[in-house]
């Protein structure tokens, strides 16, 4: 039955595990489900010690992929590039000028703070910093102006591996099914999936907290003017992310920051301020089951997410990612979502044992000579320190 999953019905079975996905999720999904049918079918191939994946595939492992990919944090934050092979390659582009005038040099980032406002487009040998009105039309007459190019930057990417395992007593799956009708090996296996796929998103934010420049910090002891009540006072938070959000548009010129990841007691400040439009999120919530979750937008523009593992002195992290998968500080690249070695017996115990897996790439570009090939020019945080309530 399981065989028939990955060859003659694998177009229904995946057309029915990606409905309601949309855009760039829809396709990371494609890759990945074509990635787990390619080494499932190399498993079920006679004489594989994998087949035990093939027999767990349609109880267990397809479901929890449909549940647990959508909801890995990456796909919110970062830019996201399925791999189809254990090596593979992560994009991202860059506008350079392309010849060498006046005050440019040839090969230097179009978009760069040190080049942009350059009059390139005028006299043909002009770059002077100092804005300059148009050339006239007979200068520019047959000329084909000034040249520029887009460069798109590639970067190897190897996957690497994350593995659980867990066993239980044939006892213990008797009892659970005979008085609560609980299936021990799907409830297990879901508890491993849903462990992996939480690291993954720590490591991710943890990772980014380290990469991005420290920014404003909020020292609610330090607010000045006449507060009438504490939420006054907390509404310099929303004041200082804004201020940094601006920052990174200057430092990136693709855009202000779209997203922010804070800690339960910045997402309370953020809800009891005053003057910030923070607007509680009532339905399209992105609820993950690893206690990373959407909770609302600030100022309108602004999506907002609360992980729940942080602690209150957690710094606010906030980042741009554009509508691209190559707009971003850093790329998640998903190889195998989630696989299992299905239930074996432990020879020595003979109890049941299964293991879970999951292959990935994540890459973050360094490259301080470029606003594009530069992550942290995509990020900010800042600090809270000396917080009340009352």
């Amino acid at each position: 039955m399981t065989d028939n999953v990955i060859t003659e019905k694998w177009t229904e079975t995946k057309s029915a595990l990606m409905e309601g996905l949309e855009g760039t999720k829809a396709k990371s999904m494609d890759a990945v489900l074509e990635n787990t049918k390619k080494y499932l079918a190399e498993a079920a191939t006679t004489g594989a010690t994998g087949a035990g994946n093939v027999a767990a595939l349609n109880k267990v492992i397809l479901p929890i992929i449909r549940r647990v990919m959508p909801t890995v944090i990456a796909n919110e934050i970062v830019g996201v590039q399925p791999m189809t092979g254990p090596v593979g390659q992560i994009h991202t582009l860059r506008v350079r000028y392309s010849d060498a005038k006046d005050g440019v040099t040839a090969g230097s980032e179009a978009l760069s703070p040190f080049e942009i406002a350059r009059s390139y487009s005028s006299n043909p040998g002009s770059g002077t910093q100092s804005p300059v009105s148009g050339a006239t039309t007979s200068s520019l007459e047959g000329e084909a102006g000034n040249k520029m190019s887009i460069q798109i930057l590639k970067q190897t990417v190897e996957a690497k591996t994350r593995k659980l395992s867990a066993r239980w007593t044939f006892e213990a799956a008797h009892d659970a099914s005979a008085m609560h009708g609980l299936d021990v090996e799907a409830e297990v296996m879901a508890a491993l999936a849903q462990e992996i796929t939480a690291e993954i998103d720590q490591e991710i934010l943890g990772s980014l907290t380290s990469l991005a420049p420290s920014g404003t910090a909020f020292d609610q002891s330090t607010a000045t003017g006449t507060p009438t009540f504490v939420g006054d006072e907390h509404a310099a938070l929303a004041i200082a992310i804004n201020r940094e959000a601006n920052l990174i548009a200057q430092r990136t010129r693709r855009g202000a920051a779209n997203w922010a990841v804070v800690s339960p007691q910045a997402l309370t400040i953020l809800q009891s301020a005053t003057t910030s439009a923070f607007a509680r999120t009532t339905e399209g919530t992105f609820e993950a089951p690893t206690n990373t979750k959407f909770v609302g937008t600030l100022n309108g523009a602004m999506r907002v997410y609360v992980n729940s593992y942080l602690v209150d002195d957690s710094p606010v992290l906030i980042g741009y990612k554009g509508a691209g998968e190559v707009d971003a500080a850093a790329f998640y690249c998903p190889y195998i979502p989630l696989m299992s070695s299905g239930v074996i017996v432990d020879p020595s115990t003979f109890e049941p044992v299964v293991s879970f897996m999951t292959r990935y790439g994540y890459v973050e570009l360094t490259n301080t000579a470029s606003s594009l090939g530069n992550s942290a020019d995509y990020l900010s945080k800042l600090a809270i320190s000396n917080v009340t309530f009352i």
